[in-house]
C-alpha cells in the first residue's frame, strides 16, 4: 500500500496540535510526497513556530525517512494541467492529487475534504 502525504499532516507532525503524533507515525512508514507540499509545509510550519532553522530542520529529516519526494517539474505541471477540467481541484491540490495518481498511491493520507469522492480515497491518519 503507498500512501501520498499531503502538507497539512507534515504540518501537524512538526507543530503543537491535538494530531502531532498520529501525523508522526504517518511519517515513520513509507510513503510519498512532492516537493510543493514540503514547501507548503516549511512556509506554514515557518509561521507557526516562528522559527526557521527549525523548520528547515524539520523538512530536511524527511529527506532521511522512508519518504519518496517527486519533484515538481514541468511534466508533472503539465500532467496536472491536463486534469484541471475533470478534477474541482485548486491547482496546488491538483499537482498533488497527480502526483498520487502517476505513481500509483493506493490512499492520500490528508486532513483536507478536497480530496473527497475522487478515485483515491482520502484517510486521517
Amino acid at each position: 500500500m503507498t500512501y501520498f502525504v499531503d502538507a497539512n499532516i507534515i504540518i501537524k507532525a512538526f507543530t503543537t496540535n491535538k494530531d502531532k503524533e498520529d501525523c508522526k507515525d504517518i511519517l515513520r512508514k513509507q510513503f510519498i510526497t512532492n516537493s510543493l507540499c514540503l514547501v507548503e509545509a516549511y512556509d506554514s510550519i515557518c509561521t507557526i513556530i516562528n522559527d526557521k532553522n527549525r523548520a528547515t530542520n524539520y523538512i530536511k529529516s524527511l529527506y532521511k525517512s522512508d519518504c519518496k519526494i517527486i519533484e515538481l517539474d514541468s511534466n508533472l505541471l503539465f500532467e496536472s494541467l491536463k486534469r484541471v477540467e475533470k478534477y474541482n481541484l485548486n491547482i496546488f491540490d491538483l499537482i498533488h492529487y497527480t502526483t498520487a495518481l502517476l505513481n500509483n498511491c493506493s490512499e492520500i493520507v490528508t486532513y483536507n475534504h478536497d480530496f473527497d469522492n475522487l478515485e483515491i480515497k482520502r484517510i486521517e491518519p
